[in-house]
């Protein structure tokens, strides 16, 4: 299957590596999705043959169109390949710089169009929340090979909403009953979707293996050798052994000797191993990475940000951490070496505890910390193993707190969405709204203009926020919305004022219902449904003068403006400032402090939002603290009341510490 995703198009010829990358991305995509493709339609069908499901009045439809797919699946997974891989490449082509305008004949967008796009996104919002993170990441990843300061969730060539496009294009042009059209979106929910999880990973992966970092995060390769220049010593260092971090085999005689030690270790310990280590045992390299190592581990007992706790459960781990930096030196420069990153761990999270108000003796995190640790020094002559179990177990202990902690702030979260999706909804609307009123479409009733910028921007916010629930509120507030807007167009003939005054009933029925759910009763609505009516009976009343010429011109006129109106270009976003895009590339976990009346305070980033508008701070046990929105964010950290606490990883500060040292000895030595 991945073979005929894959051959739905030729690649195009790359024309520079960041062009051959983003069509590995796109066979990557199109390919993992392929594999799900036959799954996903026999799912497809089963739900429009469910008769359970089916509503009164689509029941034909719906069994005509399952049916169909049952029957003709391979048809459908061809075409959705294809649309996938189509919107995959419109997605990417609209990131590209805008062309220069040039003069061409005008064409009215139709408001279907607008319409298709808000149900797209209403249906792809689950997804986005569901795969927010992944999602996050992919964004920084693509905005670093785009050579963009941030690209925006809705940006994302790969986002969700693509992904519903490409099935519901292929989906208008699988089956041939209008009445099937819509019957596809709603049955798109999580369970009965792409799996994007292995898609976004591999996407993920694609980049990580390019070279393409993530920018608030340091890649491996930066956070191992804490910059080139310390790489370039340490590489020096050991290139009379080994030439590379590639690992040298202990001795036997080192070997056997510190298996022989007793598993407790003091602070002193390594200090004072190659005094007393047998005679002979240690090479050059040996002693190397004795004295680095004790760099690293004076270090953490100068390091008073670490709980003291922390600190002394962290020399416990000196033995095995020699043990297995000496069998492999890529201890020194891979940041995901098992012993460097139980390190790292450790005096993470012991950083953390300091910043807690009270440290529980009975943390769970505390624990989890104390049994990797009784891991790493049980492991004797395989003490690399020992220190991948005890990372292994102390990630998974992690991944445990960060699920209780969510559930923890459950209440704060709930909240928030629903706070996310309201202002996306109002968002919509007055953008609805704008859209119309910005094409001319009031003509010159103010009364109606007002209307719509106020009371109705309420219903479509409404209607938005319900979506998920009631299926078709938007489409519905928007139909009248556009119904009423014709109503007070100027009507040239009588056959258009017949139809308006066979339509006002409706309209003003429906009016009057999405009036009501949103509780607008006081006089100004008397008075506006008096003026509308005025309104109408004027154009009832209008005289008929217009000669057939006169009217295609004065039809023709209004079209053209409408589009001209419509084509004009958007005010662009002020570009993304240093606070902007350090808050779009903030991460769950992250530590900010902030400057308040009673003091300085520290808290922990628990939550993000899927669009990335709010983000909630915890006071580290897993009670919420505060909530800011994005904005409001960026502004603590652009006028100096907030900053990100960015704790360089141990080993990699305690290395770059130790070069610095060594190379302001060596120039002494020089300068002697």
């Amino acid at each position: 299957m991945q073979a005929a995703a894959n051959s739905t198009a030729p690649m195009p010829p790359a024309v520079s590596p960041r062009h051959a990358l983003l069509e590995e991305l796109i066979a990557s995509a199109v390919g993992i999705a392929g594999d799900q493709m036959r799954a996903l339609a026999t799912s497809l069908a089963a739900a429009l043959l469910d008769g359970s499901a089916l509503a009164e009045g689509a029941v034909q439809a719906r069994l005509r169109a399952g049916n169909l797919l049952r029957e003709h699946h391979f048809a459908f997974l061809h075409l959705a390949s294809a649309a996938l891989e189509r919107e995959l490449r419109r997605a990417i082509a609209q990131l590209a710089p805008a062309p220069v305008a040039v003069t061409a004949e005008l064409a009215l967008v139709p408001y279907d169009e607008m319409e298709q796009q808000v149900t797209l996104a209403a249906v792809a919002r689950p997804f986005e929340a569901a795969h927010a993170d992944a999602l996050a990441a992919l964004d920084a990843r693509l905005a670093a090979l785009l050579e963009r300061p941030v690209l925006r969730a809705r940006q994302n060539p790969f986002r969700p909403e693509v992904f519903v496009s490409a099935l519901q294009q292929a989906w208008a042009g699988f089956q041939p009953d209008a009445a099937a059209a819509p019957l596809l979106l709603p049955l798109l929910r999580p369970g009965r979707f792409f799996d994007l999880a292995p898609i976004l990973d591999a996407l993920n992966l694609i980049l990580e293996r390019a070279g393409v970092t993530v920018p608030a995060r340091a890649d491996s390769a930066a956070r191992s050798s804490g910059d080139a220049e310390v790489a370039h010593v340490l590489r020096r260092l050991f290139a009379p052994a080994a030439g590379h971090a590639g690992g040298t085999a202990v001795t036997r005689p080192l070997q056997a000797w510190l298996a022989g030690l007793p598993r407790a270790a003091g602070s002193a310990r390594l200090q004072a191993l190659k005094a007393q280590a047998p005679a002979g045992s240690l090479s050059r390299a040996d002693e190397t990475t004795i004295d680095l190592l004790g760099a690293v581990f004076d270090t953490v007992a100068a390091d008073g940000d670490i709980a003291a706790d922390i600190r002394d459960l962290i020399h416990l781990v000196q033995l095995p951490v020699l043990q297995a930096a000496l069998a492999d030196q890529g201890f020194f420069f891979e940041a995901e070496h098992p012993a460097r990153r139980l390190l790292d761990l450790l005096s993470r999270l012991g950083w953390e505890r300091a910043q807690r108000a009270s440290a529980d003796p009975q943390d769970p995190l505390l624990l989890a910390m104390r049994r990797s640790v009784a891991t790493a020094a049980a492991g004797g002559a395989a003490s690399d193993q020992a220190c991948a179990q005890a990372v292994a177990q102390l990630e998974a202990s992690l991944r445990a707190d960060d699920a209780a902690t969510e559930a923890a702030l459950a209440g704060p979260v709930a909240a928030a969405l629903r706070q996310e999706r309201r202002a996306e909804a109002a968002q919509a609307a007055r953008a609805a709204v704008a859209q119309r009123l910005a094409a001319g479409e009031a003509g010159a009733n103010a009364v109606v203009a007002g209307f719509l910028q106020t009371r109705w921007t309420d219903v479509l916010t409404l209607a938005h926020t319900v979506e998920e629930r009631k299926p078709g509120a938007v489409r519905d507030a928007t139909r009248a919305m556009d119904e009423l807007l014709w109503s007070v167009q100027p009507k040239q003939d009588a056959d258009e004022r017949r139809r308006l005054i066979g339509r006002l009933p409706a309209l003003l029925a429906v009016l009057n219902r999405w009036l009501d759910v949103i509780r607008w009763q006081d006089a100004e609505r008397l008075r506006f449904f008096a003026e509308l009516a005025e309104c109408h009976a004027s154009l009832v009343r209008a005289p008929l003068d217009l000669t057939p010429a006169r009217k295609a011109t004065l039809a023709l006129e209004a079209t053209r403006l409408a589009a001209r109106r419509r084509q004009e270009p958007a005010v662009p976003e002020p570009p993304a400032d240093a606070a902007a895009q350090a808050v779009a590339a903030l991460a769950r976990g992250a530590w900010l402090e902030f400057a308040r009346a009673e003091g300085r305070r520290r808290v922990k980033l628990a939550w993000i939002s899927p669009l990335r508008t709010l983000y909630i701070f915890s006071n580290g046990a897993r009670e919420e603290a505060f909530s800011l929105a994005a904005d409001e964010l960026a502004r603590h950290l652009r006028d100096g009341s907030a900053a990100v606490l960015a704790a360089e990883p141990l080993v990699a500060r305690a290395l770059g510490r130790a070069v610095r040292e060594l190379a302001a000895n060596d120039a002494g030595e020089c300068a002697a």
